[in-house]
Order: structure tokens, then sequence, then C-alpha cells
């Protein structure tokens, strides 16, 4: 139960502590290390996460983003928090995006593609109580500015997660945000693992928004899907381009808008 789980969290609180308080960098580092591996092998420090984590790992990724690696540890924490016991989290994933030698190799993030269903258990618990407050989204949209690969590959990889089960505000999130679609289409001109995980966060966020479905197709979401296709090989391509066509595709379907801008844009 619950409050049984809390009591016996591995440890996990007191890692919490250590990343929150640590005097020395390199232990608040090594702590998040720990923990983020905690995670994936223990559900109760899975929960403990979410019912006392967030504050600390927000406010190091807020207010501490300049040391990278605790960053990238904490990246990875939510995104293992939220995705344990799927396929897609971080330390599946050896938390090295360039292991993947492109997409035929591809990170975990991708083995489901479209059709992952979300977190489900404490990881689903978690991902509504991180997207619940719109602070966190915003923070999140933040950290596609950062120029560290490892910073924007992890962060897409948890608004990918996260948008698989509170695809309401994350949808929210991105239209309130004057350069939320903008910050989504720069990353699909990055390297093949972040621009991969952005077309499943984009297939994922365009499904039930027509407002944001228009706001994709005109910040120019036809041509990067086209040009991707084109690098893929077009027909002879794979799971890659079969994702760019389902963008398309979700952003024409119902949409007489868009459907009119695709024809006058001479992509027939």
């Amino acid at each position: 139960d619950r409050d049984g789980d809390s009591i016996d969290d591995g440890g996990a609180e007191a890692l919490l502590e250590r990343i929150s308080d640590g005097v020395l960098a390199d232990d608040r580092r090594a702590a998040a290390a720990e923990l983020r591996d905690l995670v994936v092998e223990s559900r109760a420090a899975q929960f403990a996460v979410g019912a006392i984590g967030l504050p600390a790992l927000t406010s190091v990724l807020r207010d501490e983003r300049d040391d990278v690696e605790l960053a990238h540890g904490c990246l990875e924490v939510l995104v293992n928090a939220v995705t344990a016991g799927s396929s897609t989290s971080a330390t599946d994933a050896g938390g090295d995006p360039d292991a993947s030698g492109g997409h035929e190799g591809g990170m975990s993030t991708n083995t489901n593609r479209s059709s992952n269903p979300g977190p489900s258990g404490p990881g689903a618990a978690n991902a509504e109580a991180l997207a619940r407050n719109p602070a966190n989204l915003e923070l999140l949209l933040s950290l596609l500015d950062e120029s560290d690969f490892y910073v924007r590959y992890h962060c897409v990889q948890l608004l990918t997660a996260l948008s698989a089960s509170n695809a309401h505000q994350m949808q929210e999130a991105i239209m309130s945000n004057p350069l939320g679609v903008g910050r989504l289409m720069d990353m699909m001109l990055e390297r093949e693992v972040i621009r991969n995980e952005t077309l499943l966060l984009l297939i994922s966020l365009t499904r039930g928004s027509e407002d944001l479905r228009k706001i994709v197709a005109f910040e120019g979401a036809f041509e990067r899907c086209f040009n991707i296709v084109r690098e893929e090989g077009a027909s002879d391509g794979g799971i890659i381009v079969q994702d760019c066509l389902e963008l398309c595709n979700n952003l024409l379907r119902g949409s007489p808008s868009n459907q009119s801008f695709f024809r006058e844009s001479s992509f027939l």
C-alpha cells in the first residue's frame, strides 16, 4: 500500500535531501544518478519522487541549470519517475542518445512509437502531479533553449511522456507560450534522436486540439516533415517517415484551413 511504500522507499528521501541540501556539488550529482537508477528498480522510490521530490527536482532545473550534470540527473529522475515500467525510461535508454546510431538503432523511447499508451501506475500519478502545475511545463519548455544536447534531449523525452497522459495540460502550456510551438519546430531541425522524439511529441499533441493543429501547420510543420521524409529516403524510409506522415495526417484531418494551406503551399 502507499503508506507502506512511503516508509520503505529504498533511500529515495535521503537521496532527494542530498540533491536539495547537499554541500558538495559532486555529492549532489552522485545522488541524482543514484536516484535515477533507484526509481527504475523500486516502485516505492517512484512513488516517493512524485509525493515529495518534485519541488526539489524542479528547483534545481529552475535555479541551478548551469550545473549541467546535475540538471541531466534531475531530468533523468523525472523521466524515470513518469515512465519506469514502460519502454521509455532514461535508464532503459542507457542515458546515451549518441549510442543509437540513428533511428534504426533508435532509443527505447521510439520502440512503441505513437501507440505508446503513456505512463501507468505510479508513473501516471507522477505525470499528473508534474503536469498539474503550469509553471513546471513552462520550465520544461524553457529548457529546450539550453545549449546542452542532453538537457534538450531528456527534456523532450519528458515532455513526450507527459503528453501521452496529460495532453490537455501540455496543449494549454504550449499554446499559452508565445515561443512554445516555435521551440518544437526548432527541435525538428535537431540531431536525429531529438528530432525523432519531437515527432512523437507533436503527433501526441496534435491529436486533440484544432487550434494547436493550425498553429503547428502555419509554423512550418509540413515543410519540416517533407524535408525529413526526403532525408530518410522517402518511400524507402522506415519508421521515421511513417511518423512524419502520421503528423501530417493529424494536421490535415478535419481541418479545412490546414487542407487549404497544404494545397496552396504546393505540397501535393
